[in-house]
């Protein structure tokens, strides 16, 4: 395993790359904008991702960061990000990958809700295609023996979809995918991705395949068309309880334009996978099929438009990349110096001197075509000493008519043409050295003299700055739960759904909310009519009543008085018939 390199700040090399911009931090690595440098003015702007300082020990999370790579070089798409090279550098892993100059979907969905905008339903309608149609040559991707690796992005989510101003879309991150070539494997119960652009079957750690993805993808369309992810909640356990439960409303509730989408969305985003798309592709077709007004604008000059200025920026930041790069400690070239144009230069190489080196010799004549060398008399003396590094080898060509140099020039010249036991010219005057620091880099650059090329002189450079550690960023990109916290967060799950007896979570919209007016309405009615009917049944039972009381307080009364008349007709007397006779 290796060991943690140091973290590179912005303006300096890692390897043969000038980083120029951090661009992120995600869940396993830094993301920065860097240039590649060679020769004859080739450049080339790509992104390099390193692997976080802190996990460099975790084996874990360098063979994911390594499963990334893998799995990235196997694919070539348009709709895919492209990955140059995987390498180490100073104990740490990296990964070189394409350049996107743009913005991602998310941050489209956020401008245009914010400056209170909508994406055209066109544009929405090319957008999704082109995610669609990655995504599909991503799981059905198969190795060199033609055998499928059963990929599954699990993470397909706006932050990870790429647009750039010329209006191309790439997928990113592969980071946590789920495929054959994947040598650190998903523990049982665990989660990876973010929880609402998640499966129904992902959110409950079940087994995936690439209809997980396609249900991500339906997400991100109705976003894309409302701006609201319908499964967005105020907590984990809330969100996953809406990814179960929630029927989420057509799009064209909001607004009528977007009824061609109803269809695609809602079968997109059905909970039992067996009754979804099995395919991205499948989208994508019914998704060329609907029939939708033509926009203003193209998707290219829509996005170039709503990030104008964040697109003159990064040209300017492009620009100036040379700069920042030489400011901050890059390979300074020196200046070439004057030089007559009658002198020639020669350089002769010094065999006596201890550190070796070239003597320039000021103001000698262009060297002509020598004649055959003479033997002269012996050399009595050993020329002075030069100090270390400085020395030269005097040539002598024997011709005795070759003019004297002049004695006082300060110009560079070249090698002398000195007679036979003639005196050597003092050396020229060397501006003072500045201090260097005998730890640090030592570039050498060879910058030529004159128009003939006939000589070089070598120039140092400073050291290069020291690389900065760069602060750890601590936002991550991808939500990762432990088998126990999957377990809890099921559990509490589970004990929303008992409660809620499998009752199904409706969003109130406006024709809801006017069905519960009218249902209010119609219930308030029927509580007035029952109300009204209870007091005149009561009323009519009391009327009753005092009838019957009524008539039974006046029958004793007549019967009372009939007991009275009868004694009195019958007390009466009857005639005596002794009288009568």
């Amino acid at each position: 395993m290796p060991e943690a390199a140091a973290s590179s700040d912005v303006g300096t090399y890692f390897g043969k790359y000038f980083l120029v911009k951090k661009l992120a931090a995600g869940g396993m690595g830094e993301v920065y904008l860097a240039k590649q440098q060679g020769p004859a003015g080739f450049q080339k702007m790509l992104v390099v991702k390193k692997v976080l300082s802190h996990l460099t020990e975790s084996k874990e999370f360098v063979e994911a960061f390594l499963g990334e790579a893998r799995l990235a070089a196997q694919m070539n798409h348009r709709n895919i990000v492209q990955v140059f090279e995987l390498g180490e550098q100073a104990g740490s892993y990296f990964i070189a990958m394409e350049y996107v100059q743009g913005k991602s979907l998310r941050d489209l969905i956020d401008t245009t809700l914010r400056r209170r905008e909508k994406i055209p339903a066109d544009l929405c309608r090319t957008l999704a295609e082109q995610i669609c149609d990655g995504a599909s040559y991503a799981h059905n991707l198969t190795d060199t023996a033609g055998r499928s690796l059963n990929l599954v992005h699990r993470d397909l989510n706006p932050q990870n979809v790429l647009i750039s101003y010329g209006g191309d879309v790439k997928i990113i991150d592969f980071g946590i995918a789920k495929s054959e070539l994947s040598t650190v494997k998903t523990e049982a119960g665990m989660i990876k991705g973010k929880f609402v652009y998640m499966s129904p079957e992902q959110s409950l750690a079940k087994k995936l395949d690439k209809r997980s993805d396609l249900f991500a993808i339906g997400i991100s369309i109705y976003e894309m068309l409302t701006g609201i992810n319908p499964f967005h909640k105020n907590n984990i356990v809330l969100t996953l309880e809406a990814i179960q439960r929630y029927e989420p409303p057509p799009p064209s509730e909001y607004d009528p334009s977007y009824a061609p989408f109803d269809p695609i969305i809602a079968k997109a985003l059905v909970k039992d996978r067996d009754r979804r798309y099995s395919d991205a592709g499948e989208i994508q077709d019914d998704l060329r099929r609907i029939v939708l007004p033509r926009p203003a604008e193209r998707l290219g000059p829509f996005i170039s438009r709503l990030f104008r200025a964040h697109l003159e920026e990064e040209q300017k930041l492009l620009f100036d990349s040379d700069r920042a790069r030489l400011a901050a400690g890059g390979p300074r070239r020196t200046p070439p110096r004057a030089t007559p144009p009658s002198a020639s230069v020669v350089t002769v190489p010094d065999l006596s001197a201890e550190g070796g080196g070239t003597q320039l010799l000021p103001g000698a004549p262009a060297r002509a075509k020598a004649p055959p060398s003479r033997p002269g008399p012996a050399k009595t003396g050993r020329p002075p000493m030069r100090p270390d590094g400085a020395g030269d080898t005097l040539v002598d060509t024997g011709s005795a008519g070759s003019p004297a140099p002049p004695a006082a020039d300060d110009v560079p010249g070249g090698t002398a043409m000195l007679k036979p036991g003639q005196a050597l010219p003092p050396p020229p005057r060397r501006p003072p050295s500045r201090a260097v620091d005998p730890d640090a880099e030592r570039t050498e650059e060879l910058i030529p003299i004159d128009a003939g090329g006939r000589t070089q002189l070598l120039g140092s450079a400073p050291a290069r700055a020291s690389a900065r550690r760069a602060p750890a960023s601590g936002k991550a990109s991808t939500n990762i739960m432990t088998a126990e916290e999957s377990e809890a967060a099921q559990r509490q799950a589970q004990a929303k759904l008992d409660e809620a007896n499998k009752a199904v979570v409706r969003t109130r919209t406006r024709n809801d909310k006017r069905d519960e007016l009218l249902q209010a309405r119609s219930s308030r009615g029927m509580w007035i009519a029952l109300g009204v009917g209870t007091l005149a049944a009561v009323a009519l039972i009391v009327g009753l009543l005092f009838l019957f009381f009524a008539d039974d307080s006046a029958t004793p009364a007549a019967r009372r008085a009939r007991r009275v008349e009868i004694p009195e007709s019958q007390s009466t007397p009857s005639p005596d018939p002794a009288t009568h006779r």
